[in-house]
C-alpha cells in the first residue's frame, strides 16, 4: 500500500490505473480477512479460519481446544447422604456397576421424573458410590452462538470423559440436544446435535465411562435415543418416599429455626400428607417457616402440624379460581346442615383421620337445575380455605388431556376441590355413553388406581342422576351424594329477606308487602330463579330512582321482575 501511494503522488499513473490499483489492494486485503479471519476477543490463540455460509451466519469448521477440566469434580455425595428411594438408588448402582466393570456393551442412563426431586444429586451420589470422578455438564457448557460449535463441543465432551477413563459423566437437560429429528419444524442445528450425541453414546459401549442423562420429558426425546444400544438403562426418579420426606422436612425444619423446632409427630403427619410432592418443595418448607416467624405469625417452640400446613399454602402461592362474591354456607339454603358437616370434616380431616375417619374422595351434588349446586361447592372451598378448580363434562369432552392436566395442578396445590359442572356428559352410562374411554380414566383417578393423594375431593353436579353410571356411585369413588332441591317456602322466606336486606339496606327503602310478594311469586322456585327475581326487581327500581329520585323497592318491581323472568303472565299469582 505504501508503493501505491508513492506511485500516484509521483503522478506515474493516470488516475484510472491509480483506481485499478486501489482496488487490487483492496480486494488483496479483503482476501487475507476471508482466509485468516479478524482477531477477536475469546478466540483460541493462532488463526482460526471464518467461513460464512449462504445464511450469512459465522461458522468456524476448524476445532479449537475445549477443556471440560472445571466440570470435573470429586463426589460429595453417596447412596448413604441420600435417605429413603431404595429401589431407585437399587436400580441406579447395578447400573452403574455393569458399566464400570468394562467389557459389556450396555452403557447410558436415563433418569426422567418430574423437576426437583434429585435427578442431579442421584447421579452425583451415584458417582461417589462408585469411588470415580463427577464430570457434570449443562447445556450452558455446550451451547453456542456460534454454529456447528455444539456439536464440536459434545464432541470435546465424550473425548474428554473417555481420556479421564473410569468416570460418570453426566448431562443435565438432555431434552435440548436430542430433540426429536424427524419433527418437520426441527431446525439443522438441533439434527446435527442429536446425530453427534448418538453417535458418541454409542461410542461410549464397550468403555468404563458411565453415562447419565436427566430430563424432565423423556416423551420428548428423539426416538432413537431412547431405544435400547444407545440408553440402555431407563430409571425414573420419582417424588420422595415417606422416609426421604420425614428426612427432608427435619432437615428443612431444624437448618431454619433449629433443630428443637422439629416435632417428629407433626413431621410424620406432614409427611403423609405431602405424598407426591418434589424433593425441592418439601425443602422450601423450612424457609417458608423462618419467615413466618419473622412476620411474628408464630414465636419460639415447636413446629405444629398447621403450621406447616399454613407454610405450604404460602409456599404453594395458588388457590384455584374462585370468583368475587362467592356466597357462605350460611347463604346456601338447604333444609340440612349436611354442607356445615362437610366443610367442618374438611377443615378437621387431619384429626379426623387420627380418630379412624376420613373424607369420601368424591360427591355428587344432584337435584333440578339452579338449585345451588355450583354454589354450594364454591361455598366449601371458601368455607374451608381449600382451592377451587372448576370445569364442565362439555370442556372435558372437548380435550382429551384436560382431566389428567386438572388432577395433576389438584395434586399440586392441594388440599382441592375440583368441581365438574353439567357432569352427565362424562358420567353416562358407559353402556350407552360414546366417551367411555373418559369416563374409566376418571373411575381411575377416584379409585387411587395410580395412587391416593390426600386433601383432593372431587364433586360432580348432575341434574339427571339416573342416567349416571353406577359403577361410579360406589364405594370408594362418588360415594357420597347430596341432594339438592326447591327451598321450602319458610327457606324461601329466609333467603329472600336476607337476599333483600344485603342488596337494599344502603340504597332503597322496601315497601310493605314486598318480602310477601316475591314469596307467593317464588313458591316452587329454585334458588336461581330468586336470585334472578330480586336482581331484575331492583333494576326496575334502580331506572325509577334515577329519573324521579325515590329510592324504593315496590310491590310492583317484584312483579314486573317475576312477569319477565318467567316469561309468563302472574296476574293469577297476584290475586293470591
Amino acid at each position: 500500500m505504501g508503493v501505491l501511494r508513492l506511485l500516484v503522488a509521483s503522478n506515474e499513473f493516470s488516475r484510472y490505473g491509480a483506481a485499478i490499483l486501489i482496488v487490487a489492494a483492496i480486494a488483496m486485503k479483503l482476501r487475507h480477512y476471508w482466509l485468516n479471519g479478524r482477531p477477536s476477543a475469546g478466540r483460541s490463540a493462532g488463526n482460526v479460519r471464518t467461513e460464512v455460509q449462504a445464511s450469512g451466519h459465522a461458522v468456524r469448521p476448524s476445532q479449537p481446544a475445549y477443556s471440560f477440566d472445571q466440570n470435573v469434580q470429586r463426589p460429595r455425595y453417596r447412596f448413604a447422604d441420600v435417605v429413603g428411594m431404595a429401589e431407585t438408588k437399587k436400580r441406579l448402582l447395578a447400573a452403574g456397576e455393569e458399566i464400570v466393570r468394562g467389557g459389556n456393551r450396555r452403557n447410558g442412563v436415563i433418569l426422567f421424573g418430574d423437576p426437583g426431586n434429585g435427578k442431579t444429586l442421584f447421579a452425583e451420589a451415584l458417582a461417589g458410590e462408585l469411588k470415580v470422578p463427577f464430570m457434570s455438564i449443562t447445556y450452558g457448557d455446550l451451547a453456542s452462538k456460534w454454529i456447528n460449535e455444539t456439536p464440536q463441543k459434545i464432541d470435546a465432551m465424550f473425548r474428554a470423559a473417555r481420556q479421564i477413563g473410569v468416570c460418570v459423566l453426566f448431562l443435565d437437560e438432555a431434552d435440548s440436544v436430542l430433540k426429536p429429528r424427524d419433527d418437520s419444524g426441527s431446525h439443522s442445528m438441533d439434527r446435527d446435535m442429536a446425530a453427534v450425541m448418538l453417535t458418541n453414546v454409542t461410542n461410549l459401549h464397550g468403555t468404563r465411562v458411565v453415562l447419565v442423562v436427566a430430563t424432565n420429558f423423556i416423551d420428548k426425546l428423539d426416538g432413537a435415543a431412547i431405544r435400547e444400544g444407545r440408553f440402555d438403562f431407563k430409571i425414573e426418579v420419582p417424588a420422595p418416599d415417606m422416609e426421604a420426606r420425614e428426612a427432608i422436612l427435619r432437615k428443612a425444619i431444624g437448618e431454619s429455626l433449629g433443630f428443637s423446632a422439629v416435632d417428629a409427630v407433626a413431621v410424620t403427619s406432614l409427611a403423609e400428607r405431602w405424598a407426591g410432592f418434589s424433593a425441592s418443595r418439601l425443602a422450601s418448607v423450612g424457609g417458608q417457616l423462618a419467615e413466618m416467624r419473622r412476620d411474628g405469625k408464630f414465636g419460639a417452640g415447636k413446629v405444629t402440624f398447621d403450621l406447616g400446613m399454613q407454610a405450604m399454602r404460602l409456599l404453594q402461592g395458588r388457590k384455584g379460581r374462585l370468583p368475587d362474591g362467592v356466597k357462605s354456607i350460611d347463604e346456601i339454603n338447604m333444609s340440612s346442615d349436611v354442607l356445615r358437616d362437610m366443610a367442618y370434616k374438611m377443615k378437621q380431616v387431619h384429626n379426623l383421620e387420627k380418630m379412624g375417619g376420613s373424607l369420601p374422595p368424591g360427591v355428587v351434588f344432584f337435584g333440578p337445575p339452579g338449585t345451588g349446586k355450583t354454589e354450594a361447592a364454591m361455598a366449601l372451598a371458601k368455607a374451608t380455605g381449600w382451592a377451587f378448580l372448576s370445569t364442565t363434562g362439555a370442556k372435558l369432552i372437548a380435550n382429551p388431556d384436560a382431566w389428567a392436566t386438572l388432577v395433576r395442578e389438584a395434586r399440586d396445590i392441594r388440599p382441592a376441590i375440583v368441581f365438574i359442572d353439567e357432569a352427565d356428559p362424562i358420567l353416562l352410562d358407559r353402556r350407552v355413553s360414546n366417551v367411555e374411554v373418559l369416563t374409566n380414566e376418571i373411575l381411575t383417578t377416584l379409585s387411587g388406581v395410580e395412587g391416593k393423594n390426600h386433601d383432593v375431593m372431587y364433586i360432580a353436579a348432575t341434574n339427571h342422576y339416573d342416567r349416571l353410571d353406577k359403577a361410579l356411585l360406589r364405594g370408594g369413588r362418588f360415594e357420597e351424594k347430596i341432594h339438592f332441591d326447591v327451598p321450602k317456602r319458610e327457606d324461601m322466606r329466609l333467603y329472600v329477606s336476607r337476599k333483600l336486606a344485603s342488596v337494599t339496606s344502603k340504597r332503597y327503602a322496601v315497601a310493605p308487602g314486598v318480602l310477601d310478594r316475591c314469596i307467593v311469586l317464588l313458591d316452587g322456585r329454585s334458588i336461581a330463579d330468586a336470585d334472578a327475581v330480586v336482581a331484575k326487581a331492583i333494576n326496575f327500581a334502580a331506572v325509577r330512582a334515577l329519573r324521579g329520585n325515590v329510592a324504593q323497592l315496590c310491590v310492583a318491581d317484584v312483579i314486573a321482575a317475576a312477569s319477565v323472568v318467567f316469561a309468563e303472565h302472574v296476574d293469577a299469582a297476584v290475586r293470591r
